[in-house]
């Protein structure tokens, strides 16, 4: 993890960030472990964490325990130098959280978008905003926004969210010039990985993929202990890889991509397509005869009362998202291997099929040692994602930007 801290921050990063963002992200911590993990010399970070506790910016916590010498004094980010405001967009809801620097939620409130036009979506999101920042007890110095779908973050432009249908929505130059607070947009996906790689089960990990498999399947890309971008924030759209050029028609337009054969909207149009072939399922009384009303959930929930087409077609997925994640193992060779959203639900019915396809599909010295893990919550590691990412920036321009 030593190398993989130094190499995250020191591309373009002062010693101070440095110091200070492995204080956020690993407080209550000690000078000597900040000087293992960032490569610093003791004397070099006594002398960073001195001014940091003269600016107010960090903060004396305990006492930690000896390791044969004197107890070390430990230190943490100062919780009362600002909050940010994060605004999670969900599929049919628009949530907003006040969060500090220790991640602490201090407010939430929580809006339905369901049915919503583009511009009312809009509307809604600049009041949450305002509305979080006069709920805020400590001052506001930025906003993050989650959306769904590619975004192109240098510019804070949501390309497309599909589930609002805005287009190139210069989402940061509108947050902005209505608030006059810095703001960053990002990918639910892209938020998700930094979260649960800083702050979830694979801290010891130099590489990491994680896919988020929902009514879409998402991917984001963590390499030497940082995302991987691409040059215009591209990067991670592994659900349109494809994987049958005669499968079916993908959202994007394209044939055959992995969203289209492994993402729970697939799983819906395969088990809906068999049904109206004539095949027998439980699902049809389920749904009362209407398959519109069809949805992932029906399914599970079938899988569970034994029902065979359920079962047969959350296998069909399984193989399909084995094979695109072998692509993925050949083409990276990752430490870990990180499945999560709603796909997690029918985790008994495709874990075993998915490994092993990965096994017969992928090169024995990359499966041998990769590490599949299923990931069961998302929203929590979401927010720390997001909220690191904005408090990573505010960290170099405003904290010790402005000193």
């Amino acid at each position: 993890m030593e190398n993989v801290i130094v190499n995250t921050f020191r591309q373009g990063s002062s010693n101070d960030a440095l110091t200070m963002n492995v204080i956020r992200r690993q407080g209550p911590i000690s000078r000597v472990e900040i000087a293992k993990l960032t490569g610093l010399t003791p004397p070099t970070v006594t002398n960073i964490t001195t001014k940091l506790l003269e600016l107010g910016l960090i903060v004396e916590d305990s006492i930690g325990e000896s390791s044969g010498g004197r107890r070390p004094l430990l230190l943490k980010i100062n919780n009362l130098l600002a909050t940010v405001i994060v605004v999670y967009i969900r599929s049919e809801r628009m949530i907003g959280y006040v969060i500090n620097p220790q991640f602490n939620i201090e407010w939430e409130y929580s809006r339905s978008i369901k049915g919503q036009k583009e511009d009312e979506v809009l509307r809604m999101l600049l009041e949450i905003i305002s509305d979080c920042r006069s709920k805020a007890v400590v001052p506001v110095l930025a906003v993050g926004v989650v959306v769904r779908g590619p975004v192109r973050r240098k510019d804070g432009i949501a390309v497309f969210v599909p589930n609002i249908g805005w287009k190139n929505a210069p989402l940061k130059d509108i947050i902005e010039g209505n608030t006059g607070l810095p703001a960053f947009i990002e990918n639910d996906v892209k938020a998700l990985s930094n979260g649960e790689y800083y702050y979830g089960s694979v801290k010891d990990a130099s590489s990491m993929i994680l896919l988020k498999v929902s009514h879409g399947i998402g991917g984001g890309i963590i390499f030497n202990g940082s995302l991987y971008r691409g040059i215009n924030d591209s990067a991670g759209e592994v659900g349109h890889t494809t994987i049958d050029i005669a499968g079916p028609i993908c959202s994007c337009g394209n044939y055959g991509c992995l969203e289209a054969l492994a993402s729970e909207n697939a799983l819906v149009d395969a088990v809906a397509k068999a049904i109206k072939e004539g095949q027998v399922s439980s699902i049809y009384d389920m749904v009362e005869g209407n398959l519109e009303k069809l949805t992932p959930e029906i399914i599970y929930d079938a899988a569970d009362t034994s029902d065979e087409l359920a079962i047969r077609m959350l296998e069909q997925v399984a193989r399909y998202l084995g094979i695109g994640i072998a692509n993925f193992v050949n083409i990276f060779n990752p430490e870990v291997l990180i499945i999560g959203g709603g796909i997690v639900r029918g985790r008994q019915y495709i874990e075993d099929i998915v490994r092993q396809t990965i096994r017969d599909r992928s090169f024995e010295s990359s499966s041998d040692v990769l590490e599949i893990n299923f990931l069961t919550t998302t929203t929590e590691n979401t927010l720390k994602g997001v909220a690191d990412i904005v408090f990573a920036e505010i960290t170099e321009s405003i904290w010790l930007g402005q000193r």
